[in-house]
């Protein structure tokens, strides 16, 4: 299907979508996090039909995305919806809604050769290393206790849940956790704000593939 069309991917609503010609009708297809996308939708395709999504499908599809997540994959959900005509303006209101729930997408997304022993090396030397991260929680603490960063007696949140704590509570408790995930570029600053707060020399670097 020829793609006419875009919404390009970002971590603040942490989806992307396409926009293809289908005959004389248009298909808009929009994967991302799966917590997000289901939101979006009001039907599901299951068995070959495509019927109303109910809260005993969505708790079906959130379970096999745990089950997912916690062997390390990296998850998206997939959905779609086929319009007979565009609306005047693309953005995410507009097209963004009303979506078909298709199923969801697996990837394994495996740290680098030599990162755990480099982590290793850090806390030999007295340096905590923390991982922040827009992947589901399930994923980052398996990727985190495989890279010896979740540690027993450390904490994982995600930023749903940052977002209920006060700055000075944050600060006084931010030594306690060593995964942040589903975070936006905003809680990345209070997380850095939080360690620095305590006198340490904070440093951020690129993703743990990188």
């Amino acid at each position: 299907m020829e793609r006419i069309n875009e919404i390009p991917f970002d971590s603040d609503r942490k989806l992307m979508t396409t926009i293809h010609k289908l005959g004389n009708k248009y298909r808009v297809i929009t994967k991302g996090a799966l917590d997000v996308i289901l939101n979006k939708c009001v039907k599901v395709y299951k068995n070959g039909d495509i019927k109303a999504i109910t809260e005993e499908d969505k708790n079906t599809i959130l379970n096999r995305n745990s089950n997912m997540a916690d062997k390390a994959l990296r998850v998206l959900g997939v959905a779609y919806v086929d319009l007979d005509k565009l609306p005047n303006e693309i953005k995410t209101e507009t097209i963004e809604k009303d979506l078909i729930f298709v199923g969801l997408i697996g990837m394994i997304d495996p740290p680098r050769e030599g990162v755990k022993e480099a982590i290793r090396t850090c806390k030999n030397a007295g340096i905590k290393t923390v991982m922040i991260t827009g992947d589901h929680i399930a994923t980052a603490k398996s990727i985190a206790r495989e890279l010896g960063i979740l540690t027993k007696g450390s904490l994982a949140i995600t930023g749903k849940e940052l977002d209920n704590i006060p700055q000075n509570v944050l600060e006084r408790d931010i030594m306690n956790y060593s995964v942040f995930a589903r975070v936006s570029p905003e809680h990345k600053v209070r997380i850095v704000k939080a360690f620095r707060s305590t006198g340490k020399v904070v440093a951020m670097t690129g993703d743990r593939c990188k």
